[in-house]
Protein backbone atom coordinates (compact mmCIF):
# COMPACT_ATOMS: atom_id res chain seq x y z
CA UNK A 1 0.00 0.00 0.00
CA UNK A 2 2.97 2.23 0.63
CA UNK A 3 3.92 2.03 -3.22
CA UNK A 4 1.30 5.04 -4.13
CA UNK A 5 3.76 7.92 -2.59
CA UNK A 6 6.28 6.46 -4.92
CA UNK A 7 5.81 9.54 -7.10
CA UNK A 8 5.92 12.21 -4.40
CA UNK A 9 9.21 10.95 -3.53
CA UNK A 10 10.78 11.15 -6.78
CA UNK A 11 9.54 14.74 -6.64
CA UNK A 12 10.59 14.97 -3.62
CA UNK A 13 13.83 13.48 -4.35
CA UNK A 14 14.53 16.13 -7.81
CA UNK A 15 14.25 19.33 -4.89
CA UNK A 16 17.05 17.83 -2.37
CA UNK A 17 14.58 18.73 0.20
CA UNK A 18 11.06 20.58 1.75
CA UNK A 19 10.77 23.89 3.06
CA UNK A 20 8.54 23.53 6.04
CA UNK A 21 8.00 27.42 6.95
CA UNK A 22 8.71 30.54 5.39
CA UNK A 23 9.44 32.64 8.92
CA UNK A 24 12.26 35.03 7.93
CA UNK A 25 15.00 36.31 9.79
CA UNK A 26 15.96 39.36 11.59
CA UNK A 27 18.19 40.31 8.05
CA UNK A 28 15.53 39.33 5.70
CA UNK A 29 16.84 36.45 4.51
CA UNK A 30 15.02 33.24 5.15
CA UNK A 31 15.91 30.96 7.74
CA UNK A 32 16.79 27.54 6.84
CA UNK A 33 17.89 26.27 10.42
CA UNK A 34 15.52 23.07 11.27
CA UNK A 35 13.35 23.86 8.47
CA UNK A 36 14.15 20.90 5.76
CA UNK A 37 13.27 17.10 6.05
CA UNK A 38 15.51 15.50 3.35
CA UNK A 39 14.43 13.57 0.62
CA UNK A 40 16.52 10.60 1.33
CA UNK A 41 15.22 10.83 4.47
CA UNK A 42 11.57 10.12 3.05
CA UNK A 43 13.07 7.44 0.01
CA UNK A 44 14.81 5.28 3.15
CA UNK A 45 11.50 4.88 4.69
CA UNK A 46 9.60 4.08 1.38
CA UNK A 47 12.04 1.25 0.79
CA UNK A 48 11.75 -0.09 3.95
CA UNK A 49 7.93 -0.02 4.19
CA UNK A 50 8.70 -1.81 -0.01
CA UNK A 51 11.04 -4.33 2.03
CA UNK A 52 8.41 -4.73 4.50
CA UNK A 53 6.01 -6.08 1.97
CA UNK A 54 8.00 -7.92 -0.15
CA UNK A 55 9.21 -9.70 2.88
CA UNK A 56 5.40 -10.80 3.62
CA UNK A 57 4.29 -11.55 0.06
CA UNK A 58 7.07 -14.29 -0.25
CA UNK A 59 6.23 -15.27 3.55
CA UNK A 60 2.49 -15.92 2.46
CA UNK A 61 3.72 -17.57 -0.77
CA UNK A 62 6.21 -20.12 0.66
CA UNK A 63 3.31 -20.99 3.48
CA UNK A 64 0.90 -21.95 0.84
CA UNK A 65 3.74 -23.67 -0.93
CA UNK A 66 5.09 -25.61 1.78
CA UNK A 67 1.50 -26.52 3.56
CA UNK A 68 0.43 -27.72 -0.07
CA UNK A 69 3.37 -29.85 -0.24
CA UNK A 70 2.79 -31.41 2.79
CA UNK A 71 -1.25 -32.02 2.09
CA UNK A 72 -0.32 -33.70 -0.48
CA UNK A 73 2.37 -36.27 0.78
CA UNK A 74 0.48 -37.02 4.22
CA UNK A 75 -2.62 -37.82 2.20
CA UNK A 76 -0.74 -40.01 -0.12
CA UNK A 77 0.82 -41.66 2.76
CA UNK A 78 -2.62 -42.16 5.10
CA UNK A 79 -4.17 -43.26 1.07
CA UNK A 80 -1.42 -45.87 1.25
CA UNK A 81 -1.99 -46.92 4.51
CA UNK A 82 -5.58 -47.40 3.79
CA UNK A 83 -4.93 -49.18 0.76
CA UNK A 84 -2.25 -51.74 2.74
CA UNK A 85 -5.09 -52.33 5.53
CA UNK A 86 -7.81 -52.92 3.10
CA UNK A 87 -5.34 -55.83 1.99
CA UNK A 88 -5.16 -56.86 5.45
CA UNK A 89 -8.82 -57.44 5.36
CA UNK A 90 -11.57 -59.77 4.56
CA UNK A 91 -14.18 -58.91 1.77
CA UNK A 92 -17.03 -58.81 5.28
CA UNK A 93 -19.87 -55.57 6.36
CA UNK A 94 -17.31 -53.92 8.08
CA UNK A 95 -14.21 -53.58 5.60
CA UNK A 96 -17.48 -52.34 2.56
CA UNK A 97 -18.38 -49.78 5.44
CA UNK A 98 -14.22 -48.90 6.04
CA UNK A 99 -14.08 -48.64 2.11
CA UNK A 100 -17.12 -46.29 2.38
CA UNK A 101 -15.31 -44.02 5.20
CA UNK A 102 -12.19 -43.53 3.21
CA UNK A 103 -13.97 -42.16 0.13
CA UNK A 104 -15.91 -39.78 2.22
CA UNK A 105 -11.96 -38.72 3.09
CA UNK A 106 -10.90 -38.94 -0.25
CA UNK A 107 -13.49 -36.18 -1.04
CA UNK A 108 -13.16 -34.52 1.72
CA UNK A 109 -9.42 -33.98 0.61
CA UNK A 110 -10.27 -33.11 -2.75
CA UNK A 111 -12.33 -30.21 -1.14
CA UNK A 112 -9.30 -29.23 0.61
CA UNK A 113 -7.20 -29.31 -2.41
CA UNK A 114 -10.06 -27.03 -4.14
CA UNK A 115 -10.07 -24.35 -1.08
CA UNK A 116 -5.93 -24.51 -1.73
CA UNK A 117 -6.70 -23.50 -4.64
CA UNK A 118 -8.77 -20.62 -4.34
CA UNK A 119 -7.01 -19.58 -1.75
CA UNK A 120 -3.82 -19.45 -4.65
CA UNK A 121 -6.10 -17.46 -6.67
CA UNK A 122 -6.68 -15.14 -4.09
CA UNK A 123 -2.93 -14.71 -3.43
CA UNK A 124 -2.61 -14.14 -7.55
CA UNK A 125 -5.13 -11.40 -7.25
CA UNK A 126 -3.82 -9.69 -4.79
CA UNK A 127 0.16 -9.76 -6.52
CA UNK A 128 -2.06 -8.33 -10.14
CA UNK A 129 -3.74 -5.40 -7.56
CA UNK A 130 0.04 -4.94 -6.24
CA UNK A 131 1.27 -4.37 -10.06
CA UNK A 132 -1.72 -2.18 -11.24
CA UNK A 133 -0.85 0.22 -8.23
CA UNK A 134 2.94 0.01 -9.36
CA UNK A 135 1.69 1.27 -13.01
CA UNK A 136 -0.20 3.73 -11.11
CA UNK A 137 2.79 4.79 -9.30
CA UNK A 138 4.62 5.45 -12.32
CA UNK A 139 2.30 7.23 -13.97
CA UNK A 140 2.02 9.87 -11.34
CA UNK A 141 6.10 9.98 -11.01
CA UNK A 142 5.64 10.92 -15.12
CA UNK A 143 3.17 13.74 -14.34
CA UNK A 144 5.25 14.86 -11.29
CA UNK A 145 8.25 15.38 -13.84
CA UNK A 146 6.15 17.34 -16.20
CA UNK A 147 5.24 19.73 -13.79
CA UNK A 148 8.69 20.20 -12.46
CA UNK A 149 9.28 21.60 -16.36
CA UNK A 150 7.44 24.21 -16.17
CA UNK A 151 9.53 26.04 -14.22
CA UNK A 152 10.27 27.12 -10.56
CA UNK A 153 7.41 26.37 -8.34
CA UNK A 154 7.88 28.29 -4.80
CA UNK A 155 8.25 25.85 -1.65
CA UNK A 156 4.94 24.88 -0.45
CA UNK A 157 3.88 26.13 3.80
CA UNK A 158 1.81 23.01 4.19
CA UNK A 159 4.42 20.66 3.48
CA UNK A 160 3.92 20.10 7.74
CA UNK A 161 0.02 18.81 6.83
CA UNK A 162 1.36 16.53 3.86
CA UNK A 163 4.10 15.26 6.28
CA UNK A 164 1.32 14.08 8.74
CA UNK A 165 -0.79 12.52 5.95
CA UNK A 166 2.67 10.51 4.82
CA UNK A 167 2.90 9.02 8.49
CA UNK A 168 -0.48 8.14 8.47
CA UNK A 169 -0.42 6.60 5.66
CA UNK A 170 2.96 4.66 6.69
CA UNK A 171 0.86 3.57 10.12
CA UNK A 172 -1.92 2.21 7.91
CA UNK A 173 0.62 0.31 5.82
CA UNK A 174 2.30 -1.34 9.57
CA UNK A 175 -1.25 -2.02 9.95
CA UNK A 176 -1.56 -4.28 7.01
CA UNK A 177 1.52 -5.86 7.64
CA UNK A 178 0.41 -6.60 10.79
CA UNK A 179 -2.65 -8.17 9.46
CA UNK A 180 -0.67 -10.09 6.53
CA UNK A 181 1.24 -11.77 9.50
CA UNK A 182 -2.02 -12.89 11.43
CA UNK A 183 -3.23 -14.67 8.01
CA UNK A 184 0.33 -16.31 8.34
CA UNK A 185 -0.38 -17.92 11.63
CA UNK A 186 -3.99 -18.82 10.54
CA UNK A 187 -2.18 -20.60 7.63
CA UNK A 188 0.20 -22.23 10.34
CA UNK A 189 -3.02 -22.76 12.48
CA UNK A 190 -4.72 -24.61 9.73
CA UNK A 191 -1.61 -26.76 8.84
CA UNK A 192 -1.12 -27.56 12.42
CA UNK A 193 -4.82 -28.13 12.60
CA UNK A 194 -4.79 -30.67 9.78
CA UNK A 195 -1.56 -32.77 11.10
CA UNK A 196 -3.86 -32.86 14.22
CA UNK A 197 -6.73 -34.41 12.24
CA UNK A 198 -3.97 -36.57 10.45
CA UNK A 199 -2.96 -37.89 13.43
CA UNK A 200 -6.34 -38.86 15.16
CA UNK A 201 -7.04 -40.52 11.62
CA UNK A 202 -3.94 -42.74 11.65
CA UNK A 203 -4.77 -43.90 15.09
CA UNK A 204 -8.29 -44.52 14.25
CA UNK A 205 -6.85 -46.64 11.47
CA UNK A 206 -4.66 -48.25 13.50
CA UNK A 207 -6.96 -49.28 16.20
CA UNK A 208 -9.71 -50.35 13.01
CA UNK A 209 -6.95 -53.01 12.13
CA UNK A 210 -5.71 -53.93 15.50
CA UNK A 211 -9.69 -54.63 16.36
CA UNK A 212 -10.07 -56.31 12.99
CA UNK A 213 -7.28 -58.30 13.38
CA UNK A 214 -8.19 -59.48 16.82
CA UNK A 215 -11.81 -59.94 15.66
CA UNK A 216 -10.02 -62.37 13.08
CA UNK A 217 -8.00 -64.14 15.49
CA UNK A 218 -11.00 -64.58 17.80
CA UNK A 219 -13.06 -65.60 15.16
CA UNK A 220 -10.61 -68.22 13.50
CA UNK A 221 -10.39 -69.50 17.33
CA UNK A 222 -14.17 -69.51 17.97
CA UNK A 223 -14.19 -71.66 14.24
CA UNK A 224 -11.57 -73.72 16.20
CA UNK A 225 -13.19 -74.40 18.97
CA UNK A 226 -16.85 -74.53 17.19
CA UNK A 227 -15.11 -77.79 15.34
CA UNK A 228 -13.19 -79.35 18.20
CA UNK A 229 -16.67 -78.52 20.58
CA UNK A 230 -20.07 -79.62 18.66
CA UNK A 231 -21.96 -78.85 21.66
CA UNK A 232 -21.51 -75.42 21.87
CA UNK A 233 -25.06 -73.42 22.19
CA UNK A 234 -26.59 -71.59 19.51
CA UNK A 235 -26.76 -68.63 22.99
CA UNK A 236 -22.89 -68.39 22.52
CA UNK A 237 -22.97 -68.07 18.76
CA UNK A 238 -25.12 -65.20 19.08
CA UNK A 239 -22.98 -63.03 22.17
CA UNK A 240 -20.19 -62.98 19.88
CA UNK A 241 -22.10 -61.85 16.98
CA UNK A 242 -23.61 -58.65 19.34
CA UNK A 243 -20.13 -58.41 20.21
CA UNK A 244 -18.86 -57.95 16.63
CA UNK A 245 -22.19 -55.77 16.01
CA UNK A 246 -21.56 -53.38 18.80
CA UNK A 247 -17.29 -53.13 17.73
CA UNK A 248 -18.36 -52.18 14.05
CA UNK A 249 -21.12 -49.57 15.54
CA UNK A 250 -18.40 -47.98 17.89
CA UNK A 251 -16.01 -47.71 14.93
CA UNK A 252 -18.77 -45.44 12.73
CA UNK A 253 -19.63 -43.72 15.77
CA UNK A 254 -15.86 -42.84 16.17
CA UNK A 255 -15.60 -41.73 12.29
CA UNK A 256 -18.46 -39.79 12.44
CA UNK A 257 -16.92 -37.77 15.44
CA UNK A 258 -13.63 -37.00 13.74
CA UNK A 259 -15.85 -35.92 10.39
CA UNK A 260 -17.65 -33.77 12.16
CA UNK A 261 -14.33 -31.80 14.04
CA UNK A 262 -13.06 -31.63 11.17
CA UNK A 263 -16.03 -29.74 9.22
CA UNK A 264 -16.01 -27.48 12.19
CA UNK A 265 -12.65 -26.43 11.84
CA UNK A 266 -12.54 -26.44 8.14
CA UNK A 267 -15.80 -24.37 8.79
CA UNK A 268 -13.72 -21.29 11.01
CA UNK A 269 -10.99 -21.47 9.11
CA UNK A 270 -13.11 -20.06 5.93
CA UNK A 271 -14.91 -17.48 8.01
CA UNK A 272 -11.33 -16.26 9.56
CA UNK A 273 -9.68 -15.96 6.03
CA UNK A 274 -13.17 -14.51 4.63
CA UNK A 275 -12.83 -11.55 7.40
CA UNK A 276 -8.88 -10.76 7.19
CA UNK A 277 -9.50 -10.69 2.98
CA UNK A 278 -12.73 -8.38 3.76
CA UNK A 279 -10.63 -6.17 6.05
CA UNK A 280 -7.68 -5.68 3.49
CA UNK A 281 -9.61 -4.76 0.81
CA UNK A 282 -11.52 -2.24 3.15
CA UNK A 283 -7.89 -1.01 4.02
CA UNK A 284 -6.88 -0.52 0.83
CA UNK A 285 -9.82 1.48 -0.40
CA UNK A 286 -9.79 3.90 2.38
CA UNK A 287 -6.22 4.06 1.32
CA UNK A 288 -6.68 4.96 -2.43
CA UNK A 289 -8.89 7.82 -0.92
CA UNK A 290 -6.69 9.50 1.21
CA UNK A 291 -3.87 9.19 -1.69
CA UNK A 292 -6.26 10.75 -3.94
CA UNK A 293 -7.44 13.90 -1.66
CA UNK A 294 -3.62 14.13 -0.60
CA UNK A 295 -3.22 14.22 -4.75
CA UNK A 296 -5.51 17.16 -5.10
CA UNK A 297 -4.31 19.42 -2.04
CA UNK A 298 -0.90 18.77 -3.34
CA UNK A 299 -2.22 20.19 -7.01
CA UNK A 300 -4.29 22.49 -5.77
CA UNK A 301 -1.17 24.56 -3.98
CA UNK A 302 1.12 24.17 -6.67
CA UNK A 303 -1.71 25.59 -9.15
CA UNK A 304 -1.56 28.54 -6.43
CA UNK A 305 1.78 28.93 -5.95
CA UNK A 306 2.45 28.86 -9.89
CA UNK A 307 0.54 32.09 -10.45
CA UNK A 308 2.89 34.89 -10.60
CA UNK A 309 1.76 38.00 -10.17
CA UNK A 310 3.87 41.61 -10.24
CA UNK A 311 3.54 44.99 -12.04
CA UNK A 312 6.02 48.22 -11.54
CA UNK A 313 4.17 51.46 -12.94
CA UNK A 314 5.10 55.48 -13.13
CA UNK A 315 3.18 58.44 -13.96
CA UNK A 316 3.91 59.14 -17.33
CA UNK A 317 3.56 63.02 -16.47
CA UNK A 318 4.40 65.46 -14.12
CA UNK A 319 2.47 67.98 -12.79
CA UNK A 320 0.16 69.08 -9.85
CA UNK A 321 -2.33 66.84 -8.12
CA UNK A 322 -4.94 67.69 -5.73
CA UNK A 323 -7.33 65.44 -4.12
CA UNK A 324 -7.37 62.72 -7.03
CA UNK A 325 -6.27 59.58 -7.60
CA UNK A 326 -2.57 59.42 -8.87
CA UNK A 327 -2.40 57.32 -12.18
CA UNK A 328 0.23 55.48 -11.97
CA UNK A 329 -0.25 54.47 -15.94
CA UNK A 330 3.33 53.81 -17.39
CA UNK A 331 3.74 50.34 -16.79
CA UNK A 332 7.29 49.24 -17.52
CA UNK A 333 7.02 45.91 -16.26
CA UNK A 334 3.76 43.82 -15.45
CA UNK A 335 3.17 39.65 -15.13
CA UNK A 336 0.20 37.83 -14.55
CA UNK A 337 -2.27 40.86 -15.44
CA UNK A 338 -4.45 40.58 -18.07
CA UNK A 339 -6.51 44.18 -16.99
CA UNK A 340 -3.75 46.44 -17.62
CA UNK A 341 -6.22 48.98 -19.75
CA UNK A 342 -8.23 49.50 -17.27
CA UNK A 343 -6.03 50.17 -14.82
CA UNK A 344 -3.76 52.70 -17.10
CA UNK A 345 -7.12 54.27 -17.17
CA UNK A 346 -8.53 54.65 -13.64
CA UNK A 347 -5.33 54.29 -12.02
CA UNK A 348 -7.11 51.19 -9.84
CA UNK A 349 -5.21 47.96 -9.95
CA UNK A 350 -7.75 45.13 -9.58
CA UNK A 351 -7.00 42.03 -8.11
CA UNK A 352 -7.50 38.76 -10.07
CA UNK A 353 -5.61 36.09 -8.35
CA UNK A 354 -6.49 35.89 -4.72
CA UNK A 355 -3.28 35.77 -2.25
CA UNK A 356 -0.71 37.80 -0.26
CA UNK A 357 0.15 40.80 -1.76
CA UNK A 358 3.51 43.15 -1.33
CA UNK A 359 2.41 46.85 -2.43
CA UNK A 360 5.67 49.51 -2.51
CA UNK A 361 4.88 52.98 -3.11
CA UNK A 362 7.29 55.76 -3.57
CA UNK A 363 6.67 59.36 -4.47
CA UNK A 364 8.43 62.26 -5.08
CA UNK A 365 7.87 66.17 -4.80
CA UNK A 366 8.95 69.28 -4.13
CA UNK A 367 6.07 70.86 -2.43
CA UNK A 368 5.86 71.26 1.09
CA UNK A 369 3.60 69.17 3.47
CA UNK A 370 2.20 66.65 0.32
CA UNK A 371 1.44 63.63 1.34
CA UNK A 372 -0.70 60.62 -0.03
CA UNK A 373 -2.74 57.54 0.83
CA UNK A 374 -2.92 53.96 -0.46
CA UNK A 375 -6.51 52.78 -0.53
CA UNK A 376 -7.66 49.38 -0.37
CA UNK A 377 -11.51 49.35 -1.44
CA UNK A 378 -11.64 53.09 -0.50
CA UNK A 379 -10.02 52.37 2.54
CA UNK A 380 -6.88 54.17 4.10
CA UNK A 381 -4.59 51.52 4.40
CA UNK A 382 -1.56 53.21 5.31
CA UNK A 383 -0.50 57.37 5.02
CA UNK A 384 2.45 58.56 4.20
CA UNK A 385 3.72 62.28 4.62
CA UNK A 386 6.58 63.33 2.47
CA UNK A 387 8.03 66.39 3.99
CA UNK A 388 7.78 69.65 4.94
CA UNK A 389 10.47 72.08 3.88
CA UNK A 390 11.13 75.35 2.68
CA UNK A 391 13.37 74.29 -0.66
CA UNK A 392 12.72 73.66 -4.08
CA UNK A 393 14.65 70.85 -3.96
CA UNK A 394 12.54 66.95 -4.25
CA UNK A 395 11.88 64.60 -1.44
CA UNK A 396 10.61 61.17 -1.45
CA UNK A 397 8.18 59.60 0.34
CA UNK A 398 8.60 55.99 0.40
CA UNK A 399 5.75 52.61 1.90
CA UNK A 400 5.63 49.34 1.83
CA UNK A 401 2.73 46.98 3.22
CA UNK A 402 1.39 43.45 2.68
CA UNK A 403 -2.32 42.91 2.16
CA UNK A 404 -4.41 39.63 1.14
CA UNK A 405 -6.27 40.29 -1.67
CA UNK A 406 -9.35 38.44 -3.15
CA UNK A 407 -10.47 38.73 -6.87
CA UNK A 408 -12.13 42.56 -7.87
CA UNK A 409 -10.23 43.99 -4.71
CA UNK A 410 -8.99 47.36 -6.29
CA UNK A 411 -5.88 49.52 -4.93
CA UNK A 412 -4.78 52.82 -5.42
CA UNK A 413 -2.88 56.07 -4.71
CA UNK A 414 -4.31 59.16 -3.35
CA UNK A 415 -3.02 62.42 -3.30
CA UNK A 416 -4.26 64.75 -0.02
CA UNK A 417 -4.50 68.63 -0.67
CA UNK A 418 -2.79 70.16 -3.64
CA UNK A 419 0.96 69.60 -4.64
CA UNK A 420 3.22 68.73 -7.17
CA UNK A 421 4.02 65.32 -8.26
CA UNK A 422 7.44 64.08 -10.23
CA UNK A 423 7.01 61.45 -13.35
CA UNK A 424 9.27 59.07 -14.45
CA UNK A 425 11.71 56.93 -12.64
CA UNK A 426 11.29 59.15 -9.24
CA UNK A 427 8.05 57.91 -8.65
CA UNK A 428 6.66 54.61 -8.85
CA UNK A 429 4.38 52.07 -7.73
CA UNK A 430 5.22 48.04 -7.53
CA UNK A 431 2.74 45.58 -7.14
CA UNK A 432 3.89 41.53 -6.30
CA UNK A 433 1.94 38.79 -5.23
CA UNK A 434 4.29 36.80 -2.79
CA UNK A 435 1.58 34.08 -2.07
Amino acid sequence: MATKFFPLFFVFLTVHGFLLDKSQSANGQLGTSNQYVTALEFLDETKSRHQEDEQIRHYVDKSLAVLSSQLEQKFHTLEQQLIKCENQTDSTLSNESLEQKYLELENKYNQLQTENKVLQTEQNLMTNELRLLRNRTGEMSSDFKILKQLGNIKPLQEIQTLKQAVQTVSAQTHSLSVNERARGQDFLALYNMTIDSKRALSELTTNTSNHLMNFEMKTSTQLSNLEVRQNSTAADMSNKFQAVIALNTNTSNRLQSLETKTNKQLSRIEQSQNSTAAAIITRMEAKEISDNLTMSMVQKQINNNAERVAMTAHPSNSGTVAKTIMKFNDVKFSVGITNLVLYKTTGKFTCEHEGLYLISASVTSYTSNAYFFINLNGNHISYTYIGEHSSTYGHTGAVTVTRKLNPNDQVWLYASGSWYLYSGLESKLTIIKIK
